[in-house]
């Protein structure tokens, strides 16, 4: 339970943001900086909170990302092989243009750029009905977001955040390059991943 002086109002914005983070794990500041700054704010009876479910949780203030994670594994969401592979390829890409980038400055990716990574690990092609689907997927989780409207031309611009850092462990790119090797010759950890999330997914 927990007992945070303020007003009604900023105890039900504290509510939101630990509803978020036991929901999508990240809280981005550049997406929703109220909820970052509060969350600093009350950082200690956060800390206190999800400590007592077990769980992890960190202010990256250098990266401006909260995070929580369950080091038990808890709260999963099964992740299909494409959707590992992609955000395996969007990792890489990220890992690879935030070289030479300031702290504050967001990498930017295309879909074009994302196609040519596929096709350079000799990756089958995804559909438009699939891109939407793992578009949203990192929207939800707070890892990117798009700068243009139109979703399927290859010039459509992403905003890449920090929060890939914590997604996907801090690896070197051949570490990464390995992984997603594994994965196209089908000798993976099952055909499924995971990534922390509430018990039901939306």
């Amino acid at each position: 339970m927990l007992f945070i002086s303020g007003s009604e109002i900023e105890q039900k914005e504290l509510q939101d943001i630990i509803n978020k983070l036991l929901s999508v794990n990240f809280l981005v500041k550049e997406l929703d900086r109220t909820s970052y700054y509060l969350a600093n704010r009350h950082k200690h009876k956060l800390e206190e909170f999800f400590k007592f479910l077990g769980w992890d949780f960190v202010i990256d203030d250098r990266h401006e990302t909260i995070f929580v994670a369950s080091p038990k594994g808890l709260h999963r969401k099964r992740l299909s092989r494409e959707e590992s592979i992609w955000l395996l390829v969007l990792r890489i890409i990220y890992q690879e243009k935030r070289e030479g980038l300031s702290l504050s400055e967001f990498p930017i990716t295309t879909l074009y750029e994302i196609k040519a990574k596929y096709e350079t690990f000799r990756l089958p092609s995804f559909t438009k009905s699939k891109v939407n689907e793992y578009i949203r997927l990192c929207v939800r989780y707070q890892l990117m977001q798009p700068i243009d409207s139109d979703l399927h031309s290859d010039d459509c611009r992403f905003r890449l955040f920090h929060s890939w850092l914590h997604m996907i462990d801090s690896e070197s790119i051949q570490q990464l390059n390995d992984k997603i090797s594994r994965y196209e010759l089908g000798i993976g950890e099952g055909d499924e991943n995971e990534m922390d999330e509430e018990t039901e997914a939306d």
